[in-house]
């Protein structure tokens, strides 16, 4: 029995010892893991209990105007800070502490408890406010350096600039799109402390400088953008409108000298204002044109060769498009016009015709060359494309396009457009951005004038120049005249969709308009004035800034006035110069086309074929020189349609001729002057139609 109990404890003693041995192996494991396998581990959190870590923020970098004018830049700021572990008697320092930085005083009392190295107070406050807390000298209150992003010309180039948030960040506009290059890179300052917060003697002490920022040469020039916003607030205030802008752009090199808004913000105290007040809308919202478009239209139908400038239009103060009735600007209309006049008059029912005119494809494809309907690529965010040929694009949105409605775009975007019919053709890529240089001043990035692609030839965009400078000189763009100085340009006011008394009115002009170096496009939108008309509005408005603008760059003045382009711009029923073209019908078109081109006539071949199937104008029509005859060489024009002119008031022949010049017949005149038409002036019947005339 005492053997079998013996035995027993035995058992039990070599079991505990087992577990004991069990227990210490594990204990043993679990140090070698913990003090040699992750030894390194549980060092560096030790080590990370005892650093404290601060974030050195960099220098953004600055913002300048071509000549070197600061326009963004850094101010030192001082941020308050407490280290909760050296604070005695937090509840009194709360008190004191919320007196002077207007926080609630339970809000610090809470920060300055917390289980933490170092918490915020106050981010980058006012030196005054700096002094104050300074002079308080609180134990376990202190100080920490920070730059705060300020601009000293205030609201000025504001949409352009955009703003930086509390923490450096850019936020809208080139300090947003820019923010790589303007925010460099932060330090860092590490430090070892005890548990009381204190610096450890002989500790470790890291210092990683930070990465200043890179400063930016804009192309803007300081002086013109401050005679650009000047007369934009000036329009403010004369006008009943929304808001406006204003562009001047280098027309070689895409070079942006001012781009300018109203209403506009001081982006030191963005938060003041109301979103809408930041937005470039010259860049980020597209409008409807108006008139001001009839430059592209204008300019693909002369590249095409659909027209020529001596070709004749009849504008009796409407047009029909489908049950659309479409009317010129005055009632009454302006008669018979050839193709300079219909630009110089601005005609609607004119560029109807030559809208029409061209395919729906070549129009679409033309102003996409123009860059219409696609972004520009400028350096900045949220552009807008605009938009072109909305869902189907049928007769009726052909024919308003045409004059720059039932379409949007940018004032950007035409501003691109125009510098490409005073370079010669090119449509430039924008340039706001001159170079980037870094903190030494060395250059990180040049931009230089980047060609995007031909939109037009140089001899029509001649032809271009030569209209424009009219229509300044003798049309709707006489109040934008400069004393001693060619300028060109164009007007455009448009309707509002749904409100008959608001409208956007505009103006491009070229300076100087033979040779022209600059791209000026001005906009007021939302207007309510009774004289809505762009020539008494935005015209004398650029009259007064392309005034400034010319004194501020010594554009020399023009040696020669104004020259009558090479046409019958007073064009009367009797033609000065002459010719009746003959029936090509079954001739060998490129033959034709040929021979007619060596008698001065612009030709235009519609079709596939190479046998002349029909022809306008009719056969023994008398038309101008450099009037453009169009051969179809296929059935194309069994489907096309024209505008039947006014031939009221006309002798037999008159009638017959001018009838025969669009390609239909007449039934039933003998003699005497035309009294009555069908169909009526300004409807569009199929071609080679009859009009029955009494």
């Amino acid at each position: 029995m005492a053997d079998r109990r013996h035995i027993g404890i035995k058992e039990r003693t070599k079991l505990f010892f087992i577990l004991l041995l069990a227990v210490l192996v594990i204990v043993a494991g679990r140090l070698i893991w913990i003090q040699v396998i992750q030894r390194d581990f549980f060092r560096s959190m030790a080590l990370d209990q005892r650093l404290s870590s601060l974030q050195l923020e960099s220098n953004r970098g600055t913002i300048y105007d071509r000549t070197g004018t600061e326009l963004a830049l850094n101010n030192q700021k001082h941020t308050v800070v407490a280290m909760p572990r050296q604070i005695t008697n937090p509840a009194q320092k709360s008190d004191l502490l919320a007196g002077v930085l207007s926080i609630d005083r339970n809000l610090i009392k809470s920060r300055l408890t917390r289980d933490a190295v170092v918490v915020y107070l106050a981010r980058k406050v006012d030196d005054e406010i700096y002094e104050e807390l300074r002079e308080l000298d609180l134990n376990g209150i202190s100080f920490v350096p920070e730059t705060e992003r300020y601009y000293p010309r205030g609201s000025l180039a504001s949409q352009v600039l955009g703003f930086a948030g509390m923490d450096n960040y850019g936020l809208e506009g080139l300090e947003l799109s820019l923010n790589n290059e303007l925010e460099g890179l932060p330090g860092l300052i590490q430090e070892e402390k005890d548990a009381a917060g204190r610096s450890i003697p002989d500790g470790v002490r890291d210092y990683i400088a930070p990465e200043e920022g890179h400063d930016i040469y804009l192309t803007l020039d300081e002086t013109i953008q401050y005679y650009a916003e000047r007369e934009l607030k000036q329009a403010m205030e004369d006008h009943s409108i929304t808001g406006g802008s204003l562009i001047v752009m280098e027309a070689d090199s895409g070079r942006i000298l001012a781009l300018a808004n109203q209403p506009d913000f001081d982006p030191n105290i963005f938060s003041s204002y109301d979103s809408s007040d930041w937005r470039n809308k010259a860049v980020q919202d597209s409008f409807e044109p108006g008139s001001i478009f009839k430059i592209f239209t204008a300019a693909l139908a002369l590249e095409y060769g659909y027209y020529d400038l001596n070709d004749i239009f009849s504008d009796p103060g409407h047009i029909e498009v489908g049950r659309e009735r479409i009317h010129s600007w005055t009632r009454e209309g302006h008669g018979w016009q050839n193709f300079a006049e219909i630009f110089k008059n601005s005609s609607n029912p004119g560029f109807v015709q030559v809208g029409l005119t061209l395919e729906a494809e070549e129009f679409l494809e033309g102003a996409y060359r123009f860059n219409f309907g696609r972004r520009t690529g400028i350096e900045f965010p949220g552009e807008s494309p605009g938009q072109i040929a909305p869902g189907q694009f049928t007769d009726i949105e052909q024919a308003t396009m045409s004059f720059g409605h039932g379409m949007t775009a940018t004032p950007l975007q035409l501003a691109v457009g125009a510098a490409a019919v005073a370079n010669g053709g090119y449509i430039q890529r924008p340039l706001l951005v001159d170079r980037v240089v870094n903190a030494e001043g060395r250059g990180v990035n040049q931009n230089h004038p980047e060609r995007i692609r031909q939109a037009i030839s140089s001899s029509t965009a001649e032809k271009m120049r030569e209209l424009m400078i009219a229509a300044v000189e003798r049309g709707t763009g006489t109040e934008a005249r400069v004393e001693g100085h060619l300028i060109g340009g164009k007007t455009g006011t448009a309707r509002h969709y749904g409100d008959d008394d608001v409208y956007d009115t505009s103006f491009i002009g070229l300076i100087p308009g033979d040779d022209p170096e600059l791209v000026v496009v001005t906009v007021l939108y939302g207007l309510e004035d009774e004289e809505y008309y762009a020539s008494q509005n935005v015209a004398p408005l650029f009259n007064r800034f392309a005034t400034s603008l010319i004194q501020h760059l010594d554009i020399t003045p023009s040696a020669e006035g104004f020259v009558e382009p090479e046409m019958d711009l007073e064009f009367e029923l009797d033609f000065q110069r002459e010719k009746e073209i003959q029936d090509y019908r079954n001739q060998k078109a490129h033959e034709v086309a040929s021979t007619l081109r060596s008698e001065g006539f612009n030709v235009k071949l519609i079709g596939e074929g190479d046998t002349v199937r029909a022809q306008t104008p009719r056969p023994r029509t008398v038309i101008p020189e450099a009037a453009t005859v169009r051969l179809y060489t296929d059935d194309s024009y069994k489907d096309k349609k024209a505008m039947v002119p006014d031939l009221r008031g006309m002798t037999a022949h008159e009638a017959e001729q001018k009838a025969w010049l669009y390609g239909f017949r007449l039934n039933g005149i003998v003699g005497g002057e035309l009294t009555r038409q069908s169909p009526a002036p300004g409807e569009r019947a199929d071609l080679f139609s009859s009009i029955d005339v009494e």
